[in-house]
């Protein structure tokens, strides 16, 4: 069997052969070397420059290694590996950062439901011809799997429950790597993690993925360090500026019946098809690619706001139109164009970006086989779930000469 040696920059050399090799070979996988893993994040953290082909990678190198260590048999081995391969196949341009207009403007996808239709090869997303192609599914059968079991992997529903807990779950193998990766290009210490001890406390016990009691401290280790990366990185108001800046851009592209098919593009491609259609796109484009971004006006947590307050807000967040229209509100309140006043959100966008943190929380094992939900046997882990990550719910951005107006006029504007 042909066989490649990758050299990767967090755990060292992967042998890739057979369905894998073929996997990362497609057009569709190679497009993810052009997706960066944080989006806009480089713009605060100048490491962060990663992509989604390598921590897709790495969730398959990981994914391997815990195959070995809970003694998953070579098929379920095979599936989680191709699972975690392609669990990110779907993502769109600068990954999260346009999560929200897959919703509202290409209203049947999201980035797992897209990476599900291309996996069944219900979509194509890489125009033209290329001499030779195998699509994805074709690959998958020719090995002797179903496309459609990799597929309910990816969207967390498979058969057997422990290996959907693998791949979607409070230990799994995208946050394994992601998190290392992450602290290791930002140069965020937070998020550092002992993964060589997570992949040996972990057990497969009646049907499902536990810890075992000795690895606790492990977990709940990892568990800090995703909520501290959350709010540190993910979720920096810097870097949500800038993604609430671009997703504009994009946003006046779509309603100028422009760009539909963004959700193919890669990183590139969208920023130079913006800039290429002058006018607000171009001005913000060019604010972003020179960093000349806008300035926090409010940055409001959740005890500022009331309950009404906050269900005014979720609508607004589920509602576009109804976002846009506050935006535009605001503007002409504080004399700005347009576009000048962006509203962003945090908690919802997290809920809607991390599945695992809605799912069922994994249980330990304890003495005599007894199993116990993990939040009943550390208090620390209780209370990092319970943890508002980040801080602020509501942020609200302009150019810096309509800051403070903005800070005197927006509850008046937002909930009046």
């Amino acid at each position: 069997m042909d066989a490649k040696i990758i050299h990767d920059g967090i755990h060292g050399s992967m042998k890739l052969g057979g369905l894998i090799l073929d996997l990362v070979k497609t057009p569709e996988f190679q497009r993810l070397r052009s997706i960066r893993q944080l989006g806009l994040a480089y713009l605060v953290y100048p490491g962060a420059n990663h992509s989604r082909f390598e921590h897709s990678l790495g969730a398959y190198y990981i994914a391997k290694r815990l195959s070995l260590e809970v003694g998953l048999d070579e098929e379920e081995a095979t599936i989680l590996e191709v699972g975690a391969l392609l669990h990110d196949i779907g993502h769109g341009p600068f990954s999260h950062t346009f999560e929200q207009i897959y919703r509202h403007y290409v209203k049947q996808y999201d980035h797992m439901r897209l990476g599900q239709n291309i996996i069944l090869g219900n979509i194509d997303i890489i125009d033209g011809e290329l001499e030779g192609r195998k699509m994805i599914p074709e690959i998958i059968g020719e090995y002797g799997y179903k496309p459609r079991e990799i597929a309910d992997l990816v969207l967390g529903r498979y058969r057997k429950r422990y290996l959907g807990q693998m791949l979607h779950g409070d230990v799994d193998v995208d946050q394994l790597d992601y998190l290392v990766r992450d602290a290791h290009y930002t140069g965020v210490a937070h998020g550092i993690i002992d993964l060589e001890r997570l992949l040996k406390v972990l057990r497969i016990h009646d049907g499902e993925l536990v810890v075992d009691e000795k690895g606790i401290e492990a977990v709940e280790g990892m568990m800090v360090a995703r909520s501290l990366m959350y709010s540190r990185v993910y979720f920096h108001h810097t870097v949500k500026i800038a993604e609430g800046m671009l997703t504009r851009a994009l946003e006046f592209a779509l309603e100028a019946e422009q760009l539909w098919d963004f959700w193919k593009m890669t990183d590139c491609r969208v920023i130079v098809e913006l800039e290429d259609l002058e006018g607000y796109p171009q001005e913000i484009v060019r604010r972003i690619k020179y960093r000349n971004l806008f300035k926090a006006a409010v940055l409001a947590n959740a005890d500022e706001l009331s309950n009404e307050e906050k269900k005014e807000l979720l609508a607004a967040y589920r509602n576009v139109r109804k976002r846009q229209e506050i935006e535009r509100n605001l503007a002409d309140a504080v004399g700005a164009r347009e576009g000048e006043i962006i509203l962003e959100f945090s908690t919802a966008d997290l809920m809607l970006s991390e599945p695992r943190l809605k799912s069922t929380e994994i249980n330990v094992l304890v003495h005599e086989g007894e199993l116990q939900p993990l939040t009943k046997v550390t208090p620390l882990a209780n209370a990092l779930k319970r943890r508002q990550t980040p801080r602020w719910v509501v942020m609200i951005a302009a150019p810096p000469r309509y800051v403070s107006r903005v800070r005197e006029v927006w509850k008046r504007i937002v909930f009046g």
